[in-house]
């Protein structure tokens, strides 16, 4: 899959889990909204993402939120947070959500 195609995917999958938060049809496991928050304080770039998802309890690993924030430290890595402007605010909006509950 090329960068673009998969920060496109990235982008598209943040938002619908944001609308499926928003809407009360996606329930974060527990440790997602602590992920989200920590996430929501650091220099976003491939590496502070990798190591947020190092170490994650199983539950955590296995929800929603890690299938779209792994592929979002591949974009990461490969381009500069400011190349990949679309995709950082969609993430933003996200973890920003999940941080505040």
């Amino acid at each position: 899959m090329t960068t673009t195609a998969l920060t496109d995917a990235v982008e598209r999958d943040a938002l619908v889990l944001l609308a499926a938060y928003e809407g009360g049809n996606w329930f974060p496991a527990d440790g997602e909204h602590a992920l989200a928050g920590d996430l929501a304080r650091v220099r976003w770039n491939g590496s502070a993402f990798r190591a947020a998802l190092r170490d994650l309890p199983a539950s955590v690993r296995a929800g929603h939120l890690v299938a779209v924030l792994d592929p979002a430290a591949t974009v990461l890595e490969a381009v500069d947070a400011s190349g990949a402007r679309n995709i950082v605010q969609a993430l933003r909006q996200l973890l920003d959500a999940l941080a505040v509950d």
